[in-house]
């Protein structure tokens, strides 16, 4: 019998891409021309004032256009992407697919999740290009809407770690990603003039927490704006969308562009601060007349190209960026990974009898379904990608069981009346010890709304055409059946939930598919996802279908709304089955009472109660009681998750720590975040309605108090070669209760000596806010024979201001020399 050879510890898989990124930071994978590289002056602004200083009005609009944005004169290179939030996109072929945004989800693994979103863009940086469109940052409000698959689900401090993960990965390369659709990108129908109603406190604190963890945490430095309006206004066009939040609360200084032709208004864009066209010709067209005529000042339009170049020389556009060899493209380590990654975000969502996983002993097998013998990978997307090849589930099972034992009909179409082909699969389901059906949706039935013209062309949660119809009467001539839904958005399985023994939903897993699906089955492997999303029994439990998202944040989507309604699911956000058990024990709360100020410390025994290991998600989350002031909350909230490996027996003690950042609650009057006193709880559990042990706590009133931590430090040039001037840029965020009325100084040491020191300015961090701070006259550059170094960077470092947290001011980092060695591929 083959071996799926894919099948490897991760200590061995990845052996090659430590290397490989070790590699690419020292510039020995190079193979393309050197770089035409600037040295670096005082400082990163500095900087861009002499590059806006030289450049004329012409220049400078043309920075802000797609098509023009390089200019030879200055050594500043143009903008070279593809979409990508799941492999390179946009026709490419042959390029690694990786399972969609809703299946990483799906995972609840963010570190995973970074391994993924290094190894896309490695695959994008061999390619020459330095930007990536992703990932995705759209909510999942109704399972119906027609880009479900690349959603994160409908939570956003899930989707928001699992985000954070993604960028993560990808600055560990020189390729930096633009996180869409900001905000609220919900129905692909009418998706260009959808006008959505949202409160701001809404806006913020729930349809905005994903989106400030992948600026602020992710380090992301682009940002695509949505198509819809929100509140009247088109996103690109949204003052308080780009200016209010973006920029002043959350403290974005990367640059914001539109999707593709996504505005109207020149005037209107470059008010609301829009960096970058994309798609149209409006920038390039009106700008020059409406600067000449006052219309657009100079300030506004240098603030734009300010934005744009400071994401060029922070990427390493402008000083040269290490190459990556093409063979990095669909090599056997990311195959592994698209592996593992499909495996773990699979859900066992039913295991009746123990069907599953199949017994060694079984001597055949039917395969059935419309989705048995290919592998959907996508809806239909401008995101799709395409491999150099896939593995069905027909493959994979043939692989391992043998063909002998396999017997494969279709049975039905994904989506038609067709009945023509129930003969020959109730035959072979006859005459097999067990069933195994699969179906779900494709890119025939859902997709973006420029493919599809909407969302899910049946307007149903229900699977689509006569697969329900072909279920049943599977079922009903052999009950040993097994339902494995491959799909984007979830679907609604109530019609054949009683007569199936076992259920996995695979939100389409990457072109490895195959190998995962057959490795659950066949129990090679224990399942270990976890839903993302809630599914409903039916079309009558989802929420109305509308664009009126006030006061979402206390009514919610998804299991908030569940919960609110007081309805009963099929399969609640979080649910997963294993094949072992898990128990919850011992929970304690510290302190139990405290101050808003505080950080609160939960912590559980998780044991495995069963006879083989398995990863389970210990899953938090917050119920509040009582606030002062009295604001409305949601029924309960996810605050933490840990997913942890246990063998047979062993119990592990896993701790979540809540601090006022995981407490905010934004107040629409007073234009900022708070955390409010009062009496909340905890549950903690496997799923969102199983939550065995719980705990309390209570948050008395104190005295408002900024927190000071370093987020990201990155170098200029970020790619240093021996004897450059080398600078530092901070990202310091304010994660206390109360705001900073001055920036705090932030020193810079390298090997423990003391480079240089930044902040120290009178400029606030507001509540939730974040700060770049850079390092004023450095006196480092790369040594001869010296590969790396230890860079540090401490904030209030003489602890001139009162925090709620003293402890957690000094973030450290390798810095990898480039020997000299810098070097770029041409763009493919």
């Amino acid at each position: 019998m083959m071996l799926n050879p894919f099948r490897r510890t991760a200590g061995t898989i990845w052996a090659f891409i430590a290397v490989l990124s070790l590699l690419f930071l020292l510039g020995v994978v190079s193979g393309g021309t050197p770089a035409q590289s600037q040295p670096a002056v005082a400082d990163l602004e500095a900087r861009i004032d002499g590059l806006l200083g030289q450049m004329t009005v012409q220049e400078k609009v043309e920075q802000l256009f797609y098509k023009t944005d390089g200019n030879t004169r200055l050594g500043i290179p143009q903008f070279q992407g593809s979409d990508g939030p799941h492999g390179i996109g946009n026709g490419a072929k042959g390029w690694s697919c990786f399972p969609v945004t809703l299946a990483m989800t799906a995972t609840w693994d963010p570190g995973l999740i970074q391994r993924v979103g290094r190894a896309i863009a490695l695959e994008q940086a061999s390619r020459g290009r330095h930007r990536l469109a992703g990932p995705v940052l759209d909510l999942l409000s109704d399972p119906r809407n027609g880009r479900a698959s690349e959603t994160i689900g409908e939570d956003p401090f899930l989707g928001g770690r699992i985000t954070e993960g993604f960028l993560r990965g990808m600055n560990e390369t020189a390729v930096f990603g633009t996180i869409k659709h900001y905000n609220l990108n919900t129905y692909e129908a009418n998706r260009e003039t959808n006008n959505y109603r949202i409160d701001q406190r809404s806006l913020v604190e729930f349809w905005g927490a994903h989106w400030r963890r992948a600026i602020q945490d992710g380090g992301a430095l682009s940002v695509m704006c949505a198509y819809n309006l929100v509140n009247g206004d088109k996103c690109a066009e949204n003052y308080n969308l780009i200016k209010t939040i973006l920029r002043d609360l959350w403290g974005f200084r990367g640059y914001t562009m539109c999707d593709w032709g996504g505005f109207w208004s020149t005037e209107k864009a470059m008010a609301a601060e829009l960096d970058f066209c994309e798609g149209n010709e409006l920038y390039i067209k009106q700008l020059p007349g409406l600067v000449a005529e006052g219309k657009i000042t100079q300030t506004q339009l240098d603030n734009a190209v300010r934005n744009v170049l400071r994401t060029k020389i922070l990427a390493g556009m402008l000083d040269g960026q290490p190459g990556v060899p093409e063979t990095v493209r669909d090599c056997p380590e990311h195959r592994a990974l698209v592996y593992e990654s499909g495996l773990k975000s699979i859900v066992l969502l039913k295991n009746q009898d123990a069907i599953l996983p199949l017994s060694p002993k079984l001597k055949s097998v039917a395969l059935i379904g419309p989705s048995a013998a290919t592998l959907p990978l996508d809806g239909h997307s401008s995101s799709a990608v395409i491999p150099s090849y896939t593995i069905t589930p027909k493959q994979g099972l043939e692989t391992l069981l043998g063909a002998e034992r396999v017997r494969y009909a279709k049975g039905c179409d994904i989506n038609s009346k067709d009945r023509s082909l129930f003969a020959e699969a109730q035959r072979i389901a006859r005459e097999s010890e067990v069933v195994i059906f699969i179906g779900g949706l494709d890119n025939t039935v859902e997709g973006e709304g420029y493919f599809i013209k909407g969302d899910r062309l049946t307007g149903s949660v229900d699977l689509p055409g006569v697969q329900n119809d072909l279920i049943n009467e599977l079922a009903a001539v052999n009950p040993n059946l097994v339902l494995v839904v491959i799909s984007g958005g979830p679907c609604a399985v109530n019609k054949v939930i009683k007569n199936v023994k076992g259920l996995l939903y695979a939100c389409y897993p990457g072109q490895e598919g195959g190998h995962a699906l057959a490795d659950l089955l066949c129990g090679r492997e224990n399942p270990c996802g976890k839903l993302p999303v809630t599914i409903p029994k039916s079309d009558e439990q989802l929420p109305p279908r509308d664009t009126d998202f006030r006061e979402v944040a206390i009514q919610g989507v998804g299991y908030r709304w569940f919960d609110r309604q007081k309805i009963q699911p099929e399969f609640a956000f979080g649910f997963g089955l294993s094949y072992t058990t898990f128990a919850y024990d011992h929970l304690q709360v510290t302190p139990g009472p405290a101050t808003i100020n505080d950080a609160v410390v939960v912590s559980v025994d998780v044991t495995n109660t069963g006879k083989r290991s398995g990863e389970e998600v210990a899953q938090l989350y917050l119920i509040t009681e009582r606030l002062d002031p009295p604001f409305p909350m949601p029924v309960k909230q996810l605050k933490g998750f840990s997913k942890v490996l246990l063998q047979p027996g062993e119990t592990r003690r896993v701790t979540f720590r809540l601090a006022p950042k995981e407490l905010y609650v934004f107040d629409a009057d007073q234009g900022r975040y708070r955390v409010p006193a009062g009496q909340y709880r905890v549950g903690v559990g496997g799923a969102s309605d199983n939550l065995p042990v719980s705990g309390r706590f209570t948050l008395g009133p104190a005295p408002e108090r900024p927190d000071f931590q370093i987020l990201q430090v990155r170098t200029v040039p970020p790619f240093p070669s021996t004897g450059d001037q080398t600078h530092f840029v901070a990202s310091v965020v304010n994660r206390g209760t109360g705001p900073a009325a001055a920036t705090p100084s932030v020193e810079f040491r390298v090997d423990g000596r003391l480079i240089a020191v930044g902040g120290g300015n009178q400029t606030p961090i507001p509540v939730g806010g974040m700060m770049l701070v850079e390092s004023e006259n450095s006196t480092f550059s790369c040594q001869p024979g010296v590969e790396r170094y230890i860079m540090e960077a401490t904030v209030d470092t003489r602890e001139e201001i009162k925090e709620t947290d003293e402890s957690n001011n000094t973030v450290k980092r390798i810095l990898i020399s480039n020997r000299g060695m810098r070097a770029v591929r041409q763009p493919q």
